[in-house]
This record gives C-alpha cells, structure tokens and sequence, in this order.
C-alpha cells in the first residue's frame, strides 16, 4: 500500500500543470457520467420504466458531460460564451418534450454537469438529492392514497406511434380519457392520458399495448 502511494505521489510530481488539468477533467467527466447514470436508473425503478430503454442510458451518461465540457470550455471567456449562445440557440430537440417530468429530468443531468466544473461536492448533494427524490414522493402519494381512503386514482399520460386501426382500438378502452393524434411518416403519433382505480388496472392496459407505447408517466389522483 504505501508503495503505491509513493508511486502515485512520483506520478504526480512528474507532471506538469497542464497534464493535471487534463486528469482532473477526465475525473470529472467519469464523475458525470456515473451521476447521470445512477439519477437514471434510480428514476427508472419509481413508475418511468421509459428511461431503461438504450436512447435514454445514453442521454442520461452524455448529457452531464455535455455540460461540463460546454462550461469548461467557456471558462470566463465573455467573447466565446455570446458565442456559444448564439450556436446553441439553434439546437432544438426534434422530438417534442411530452410531459414536465422529461423537461425537468433533462435540465437536472445537464445541471450535474455544470455543477462539476464549478465543484464536485455540489455535484455528490445534487445527484443524491436527485435520485431521493422519487422515493419521497412517492412515499407522500401512498400516505394521501392511505388517508383518502382508497378513492385515488391513478392517471397515466402516454405516447406512443400506432397504426389507424391500433387507434380505434385503444380509444375503445375506457379508460382513456382524451387523446391528440398527429401523423408521421406510415404511423400515427398519439398522445393520450388514462385514469385508472387501481394499480392492477392500469398494468394491465400497459401490459396490452406494451409493444405500442413508447413512454409514459403515472401520477395519482386527488380524490373527487
């Protein structure tokens, strides 16, 4: 053991300052990436099963970095951040944000990053508090769930591309309460919200049309 910490003490002493810089940037961008990675999957396990899917792991590990490295190159540079400014301005994304919950996801993995340039204890309360928070929501939601008696109920918001006759036979369910149709390319995107009794009812809608939504959320209800 204390081999190797005269070894890394001889490593560090031999390299220079912009080596240091370097090492340091590559900790963080690790860092940042794990953070992401941990912030999502810990959402994927409270009701947003969406989130296991390949394209959102890989949003949830690229973007903090995406961040850190967009303010470290920055820096305090005023003439390359106006600049930055304008080139960002005109990058959006090509798929509209559906629910305030993937807004709110995407700003919090792009604010892990950004904290990371400025320090990385910042970073280590925000990713923890990130992560806590679904448990204590939905903790609170069973505790009103509980106290109301067992009247709520729970409402789902979903998307999904489906064919014309996959459309007349989900509107047929009765739980869907409304829906917005809009095509693109052979399929039809719909969006739609669901109010369901209970927990059993709803996982069986998700289980019939599981191969036809893409994402989806689930908030309880106040009581009538």
């Amino acid at each position: 053991m204390q081999d190797l910490l005269e070894f890394i003490t001889l490593a560090y002493k031999k390299l220079s300052a912009q080596n240091i810089v370097l090492v340091y940037l590559l900790i963080k961008i690790v860092f940042c990436a794990t953070g992401g990675l941990i912030v999502t999957y810990i959402h994927s396990k409270f009701s947003y099963k969406w989130l296991r899917n390949n394209f959102n792991i890989y949003v949830g590990i690229v973007l903090p970095v995406i961040g850190l490295v967009i303010t470290t190159v920055i820096g305090t540079n005023i003439a390359l951040s106006i600049g930055m400014i304008g080139a960002l301005s005109i990058v959006r994304f090509r798929t509209p944000i559906r629910t305030p919950y993937e807004l709110v996801h995407y700003f919090g993995l792009l604010t892990i990053g950004i904290s990371a340039k400025v320090d990385l204890s910042i970073t280590v309360v925000l990713v923890i508090f990130i992560s806590a928070l679904p448990y204590f929501i939905r903790r609170f939601s069973l505790i009103n769930k509980n106290s109301s008696g067992g009247d709520g109920k729970l409402s789902l918001n979903f998307q999904g591309l489906m064919t014309e006759d996959d459309l007349k036979e989900i509107i047929k369910e009765k739980s869907i309460k409304n829906y917005s149709v809009k095509n693109q390319d052979e399929k039809l995107n719909i969006s739609g919200s669901a109010i369901f009794n209970d927990a059993k009812e709803k996982d069986s809608f998700l289980k019939d049309w599981s191969s036809k939504i893409n994402s989806y959320n689930v908030d309880l209800d106040e009581k009538n």
